[in-house]
């Protein structure tokens, strides 16, 4: 016997939940290609900052820096108010334009990924009804005490299970690693 082997089964139930469980991947995709636009016009804006802050003169306080961290001990305090300098004098010369859109899109990409995880856990509900009755539904059809549960799909208009064999992936597997 060929391995994987398929068979159909009936069950208007299990249709209808491979079909919403199929909406809700699908709505899922849509999130993440959403999201790898965003994170893409992302980077975009990032490097544009990188080239605007390069621009900003902070030699001068790098100098300070350099010579308060060889007294750490006693000049954390002092060290971190110039840090706070560098941003603030970064933030008022770099446009804050690209700051807001840099964090607006930041926040839309953190939304759609909530939305697609809400989504991925509706999905993962239907699967954990899917298997049990797909399992209920397989079993009469399972000839020998090797063959195993492989997968299950929607396909044109009916549900296709594929059954795998135990001892048969054994047996290729070790000609293969004998070979």
């Amino acid at each position: 016997m060929s391995y994987p082997r398929t068979v159909k089964l009936e069950s208007e139930k299990l249709k209808k939940l491979l079909l919403e469980k199929s909406d809700f991947i699908t709505k899922g995709r849509a999130k993440s290609e959403e999201i790898e636009a965003l994170e893409k016009e992302l980077t975009e804006i990032d490097l544009k900052l990188q080239e605007e802050e390069k621009k900003v003169d902070i030699s001068d306080l790098h100098e300070k820096e350099k010579s308060l961290t060889e007294r750490v001990s006693q000049c954390v305090e002092e060290m971190n108010l110039i840090k706070k300098e560098i941003y603030d004098r970064m933030k008022a010369q770099v446009p804050s334009e690209l700051h807001d859109k840099y964090d607006e899109i930041k926040k839309k990409k953190e939304e759609l990924e909530g939305e697609r995880n809400k989504i991925a856990i509706k999905a993962q509900k239907y699967n954990d009804k899917i298997i049990p009755l797909s399992r209920k539904l397989m079993k009469p059809l399972l000839e020998d005490s090797y063959e195993d549960y492989e997968s299950i799909k929607f396909e044109n208009g009916e549900i296709v299970a594929t059954i795998f064999n135990h001892l048969e992936d054994f047996k290729t597997n070790f000609a293969k690693k004998n070979q």
